[in-house]
């Protein structure tokens, strides 16, 4: 009698979405729910481990991204308006 094989979904749907969002699009939402679907896996596939890992990874290096961006985003927000009322010059 065979063993079915123990299921593996969430690991390998982190991964992709992991690969999909670096190589395809700079989108907030599927590195969320990669990174999310990853930490998931972690506690509920043994078996998908190193997928899991490998989406963690991918997922969390884009969400670092969107990160940098909005906070580089911010400071030259911030640093124009700075400059604009240091300056008296009218925005």
């Amino acid at each position: 009698m065979a063993v079915a094989p123990p299921p593996r979904g969430k690991s390998i749907a982190s991964m992709v979405l992991g690969l999909v969002s670096v190589f395809f699009g700079f989108t907030l939402i599927l590195p969320l729910i990669g990174f999310i679907m990853g930490l998931t896996a972690l506690k509920s596939e043994p078996t998908g481990r190193g997928m899991a890992v490998t989406g963690i990874i991918l997922n969390g290096l884009m969400l670092l991204g969107w990160v940098v961006l909005v906070g580089f985003f911010l400071l030259v927000v911030v640093g124009i308006g700075a400059s604009s009322v240091n300056t008296g010059v009218a925005a």
